[in-house]
């Protein structure tokens, strides 16, 4: 995966120490989240496709699948 294809997503949680089990945030959209804060031990690299607004859901299914492309191959 090329590296502009890339962004870090986080864990969060809320003030009251809840934290969303298969959901994950980059820092602007857990900014927009009331009382939540990114817990930044938790960073990871997805491809950005699989974001919907900043944020990611585990163990939803996804229409992107990633392949990689190899080059200088042909069919």
């Amino acid at each position: 995966m090329k590296p502009e294809q890339q962004v870090i997503v986080y864990r969060f949680q809320r003030q009251d120490g809840v934290a969303p089990r298969h959901m994950w945030g980059t820092l602007d959209a857990i900014a927009q989240l009331d009382g939540c804060a990114p817990v930044m031990a938790t960073a990871r690299r997805v491809h950005r496709k699989l974001l919907e607004a900043g944020f990611l859901f585990e163990q939803v299914p996804s229409l992107f699948i990633h392949i990689e492309e190899t080059k200088g191959e042909s069919a």
